[in-house]
């Protein structure tokens, strides 16, 4: 017993020499910035970077999880929320889809930054257990790409993020079940009329009955909720009992994507 605690201890050691060396020679770094971290923290985003996606709170909208400008008062409906019917129970984004968080984004998304995948979904784990309610998910899922689609891009960036929150609560994900029916044109190049159009009935869950269970629906971006709206749609028809969404940020009213 002692021998092996002795051969633990001496492993452990052998280790922190094998990562001080690495970050002798390879300084790790944040990698959204760049800025030296400090310790071995490989694939890590420092405390600042980190700061930009852990804003959001309340006063928010109750259902979609619009931020609202102005910090007083409680959460309650938006405007949007009280005239038109989501497919969904709740969604919450960490941020507001401007300035740096946009350009993050936007590098994760289509300049094939896939390694900011890992921890911008730990950071989405982290902050979704207190903006979303209080809710023991049974599954997660993310949004689907278009085969061409995926194709194209290589990488399904909401796929990348699921991993991340899947691991840090222990939740299982479900990748292939929802699926994307017919190929659209890209959300961002439509009004918002025409996005609920665009996506209408274009999503199906082909997996086994969602009956009596919560499911955690993950995107990177939110901007009308029509995307996420229609995958409720889908996951709802599947008889799933709650659906939420969680995303990295979404777009302020009057905004666009890119």
């Amino acid at each position: 017993m002692a021998e092996t605690v002795m051969q633990q201890g001496g492993l452990q050691r052998g280790m922190r020499l094998v990562h001080a060396l690495i970050d002798f020679f390879f300084p790790p770094a944040c990698v959204l910035c760049g800025t030296w971290i400090g310790s071995y923290q490989r694939g890590r985003i420092c405390a600042p970077c980190a700061a930009l996606f852990g804003a959001a709170g309340s006063p928010l909208c109750s259902c979609c999880g619009l931020l609202f400008e102005s910090r007083e008062g409680a959460d309650h409906l938006c405007s949007r929320c009280l005239q038109q019917e989501y497919f969904f129970d709740a969604a919450r984004s960490l941020a507001r889809y401007e300035g740096a968080v946009r350009q993050v984004i936007h590098r994760f998304k289509y300049r094939d930054c896939t390694m900011l995948g890992a921890p911008l979904g730990r950071l989405m784990a982290e902050h979704g257990r207190r903006l979303l309610p209080a809710v023991q998910y049974d599954l997660i899922v993310p949004v689907p790409l278009h085969p061409d689609r995926l194709r194209e891009r290589g990488y399904n960036q909401a796929v990348l993020l699921c991993r991340s929150i899947g691991a840090s609560w222990q939740v299982p994900v479900d990748y292939t079940s929802l699926q994307r029916m017919h190929p659209t044109p890209p959300q961002v190049t439509l009004m918002s009329r025409e996005r609920l159009r665009n996506v209408r009935g274009n999503f199906l869950w082909t997996g086994a009955s969602l009956a009596g269970r919560c499911v955690l629906l993950v995107d990177d971006v939110m901007t009308t909720g029509a995307t996420l709206s229609e995958c409720g749609r889908a996951l709802k028809a599947a008889h799933a009992q709650r659906v939420d969404c969680l995303t990295l940020a979404q777009t302020p009213r009057g905004g666009s994507l890119l």
